[in-house]
């Protein structure tokens, strides 16, 4: 009884020791695996996105958060899905000026959210230009954006600034364009647009867009096609110009004849008119007889 008895004591260390690598084993493969990135190029309209590079096998959530809502919710019908776009135009009639993000799913992790941002400017996104000046960028926005005239002073434009390659950082708020000053020559600058009332995001803000700022006595670089564009139209209007003025000033009198209609003489001058004898004479037709014969003279 006793040797049974140490040999429970001598088994109970190893059991002790196996039961403990099955429950770190998990732990230790979980701390291993590496989290996915999210998606990028998430964009609202309409809602599609990017795999990540490298990294196959994923699987995608939506989420939305509507203007009154404190968290965000799953979208039902594109939960863990493998695909890379979501239809949700559903949520138009749900509610409005909606925002979205997308998450990634792999070896059971979870990457940080994408939030989607609009390209094109919709009636809950900003539409917006910009244009760069040296050591300064103009942010154009429109003033008469549907959800400005809509809720008026409360709701603004909130812009977010950083260089390219770094965090965007708020930069400020604004009913219409802001012009950003200060601004390294020669360096380039990012921004982006979301609207806000009282001080509360609305919508999906604009995508990230980047202009280099000129230096000091130089311009703006503008397209090629710009240029030529311009170019060539200048060009042509010149020459029109100049054709228009050698008309006028050499062939005056040849335009006259161009623009002059054709002359009709009315019949009452012409009845009035003396006639002349040589047009309206008429040869008397003389009477001749026929000679037979011709002898000569002796």
């Amino acid at each position: 009884m006793v040797a049974s008895c140490g040999s429970v004591a001598v088994q109970q260390p190893w059991t002790l020791m196996w039961s403990f690598l099955l429950l770190v084993s998990p732990v230790w493969s979980f701390q291993g695996a590496e989290r996915p990135p999210p998606p990028s190029q998430v964009h609202a309209d309409p809602l599609r996105w990017s795999a990540p590079p490298h990294h196959s096998g994923l699987s995608y959530t939506v989420q939305r958060k509507g203007f009154e809502a404190e968290r965000w919710s799953d979208f039902l019908p594109c939960v863990e899905t493998q695909k890379t776009s979501c239809n949700v135009t559903v949520l138009d009639a749900e509610a409005s000026c909606v925002r979205l993000r997308v998450l990634a799913h792999g070896h059971s992790l979870t990457s940080d959210p994408e939030e989607a941002c609009s390209q094109q400017g919709s009636s809950c996104s900003p539409e917006v230009q910009l244009s760069a000046h040296p050591g300064s960028m103009t942010v154009l926005l429109r003033p008469d954006h549907p959800r400005v005239l809509e809720y008026g002073a409360a709701m603004k434009y909130l812009v977010h600034l950083g260089r390219e390659g770094e965090p965007l950082e708020e930069y400020g708020q604004s009913p219409s364009s802001l012009v950003i000053k200060e601004l390294e020559e020669g360096g380039r600058y990012c921004v982006s647009v979301v609207l806000v009332y009282f001080s509360l995001p609305i919508g999906p803000p604009s995508c990230v867009k980047c202009q280099d700022i000129p230096q000091s006595g130089e311009r703006a670089r503008q397209p090629a096609w710009l240029v030529t564009l311009v170019l060539g139209i200048s060009v042509t209007a010149v020459l029109v110009v100049l054709s228009v003025f050698y008309f006028l000033l050499f062939q005056s009198r040849r335009i006259k004849e161009w623009m002059r209609p054709p002359y009709v003489e009315p019949n009452c001058i012409r009845e009035l008119r003396p006639v002349d004898p040589a047009l309206t004479y008429q040869p008397i037709e003389e009477q001749c007889d026929r000679i037979s014969l011709i002898h000569p003279f002796a």
